[in-house]
């Protein structure tokens, strides 16, 4: 026996994706009303009966936000992460969250699992790598989305921090401590964050009229052992340079192990500034030295960005948020007093 007309038939008829035909089946008020129109229309004409009740079940309003974050053995996200949850449950939803290890494929999979969980909305810190018309299939999917930290369009809603500004202060910081060679520890070619990291570093240097050698913007991973790679490629330049600003705690504190495995003390051999200022860095040996924009106000500001697009409507639907912390920098011991030859 012949089955009835479906969903992907109206879509068909229609010029409209799946989606569609089932947002406006459901009666959503995302969709405009002259589209809405020609899918009832299209549905009409194949003769499609909804069974309003089924859906019911199956459309039921959800109260579950997707969360993707790309590096969970990055302390600064875990605080971030507790930050969201935080806000969310105050406002009567439970998080759905992912690991993706910088792995592109992993992310697809999870996007895909959790569009099929009728998620309500998404929080997302995306995998290196990733293609630049996602966000733009996500919101196709009707799901709400908020990227944070790593900006990819000012079409889609975006909390971060203003890194420019950030890795200026921390380079000032160090000069003003009479350093004239420092380095940059943790450049990730082609990785925005990390261009704009560095490009605070350099324009810093060029404000001072320093130059910079090309071997002091160090590659490495953005953890503790690219930290640890970074040090010792920094004690085999000639002449070194006597400070280093890194592109996360986790470079960092890299940074700290390894100077004192080499029987050397950040602050006296080398002046070292972090970013993030996750809660283990004022506990370190020394102190580290950090940019904080703080991950309780970004969570919350990420948080409330996404609540507020969940109850909206397309006839009052706001501009893109394009939100940019600007970092403070909070000063220990890893940074002042170190020795300085010229």
């Amino acid at each position: 026996m012949k089955s009835g007309p479906t969903i992907q038939d109206i879509a068909a008829a229609a010029g409209v994706s799946k989606s569609t035909v089932s947002l406006v089946l459901q009666e959503s008020p995302r969709i405009k009303a002259e589209t809405a129109e020609k899918v009832r229309e299209a549905a009409r004409a194949l003769g499609y009966v909804y069974n309003r009740g089924a859906a019911n079940l199956r459309g039921r309003r959800s109260t579950t936000i997707g969360m993707v974050i790309n590096d969970l053995t990055n302390p600064f996200f875990v605080e971030l992460l507790v930050a969201i949850e935080r806000v969310l449950a105050q406002s009567g939803y439970t998080t759905l969250m992912a690991h993706t290890a910088e792995n592109v494929e992993t992310q697809t999979r999870v996007l895909r699992s959790m569009r099929e969980q009728n998620i309500a909305g998404l929080i997302m810190s995306p995998a290196l790598g990733t293609p630049d018309d996602m966000p733009v299939e996500i919101q196709s999917w009707g799901i709400p989305l908020v990227l944070i930290m790593r900006p990819m369009s000012a079409d889609v809603d975006t909390v971060g921090v203003d890194n420019t500004h950030g890795f200026e202060l921390a380079t000032e910081h160090l000069i003003t401590q009479g350093h004239t060679r420092i380095a940059f520890a943790g450049n990730r070619k082609g990785y925005t964050v990390a261009n704009q990291r560095r490009q605070g570093y350099l324009s810093a240097m060029n404000k001072h009229g320093l130059p910079v050698n090309e071997e002091w913007v160090v590659d490495v991973e953005l953890t503790p052992a690219g930290g640890r790679n970074a040090v010792r490629a920094i004690f085999d330049m000639k002449p070194r340079p006597t400070a280093v600003v890194c592109y996360n705690d986790q470079v960092a504190f890299g940074v700290l192990h390894e100077l004192d495995r080499m029987g050397k003390r950040a602050g006296k051999a080398l002046a070292v500034v972090g970013c993030d200022n996750v809660v283990a860095a004022e506990h370190t040996n020394p102190p580290l030295t950090t940019l904080s924009a703080g991950a309780d106000r970004l969570g919350t500001m990420a948080s409330r960005t996404l609540l507020a697009r969940l109850h909206e409507t397309d006839e009052h639907a706001q501009p893109p948020v394009q939100y940019f912390a600007e970092p403070e920098l909070v000063v220990r011991e890893s940074s002042t007093g170190a020795a300085v030859h010229e």
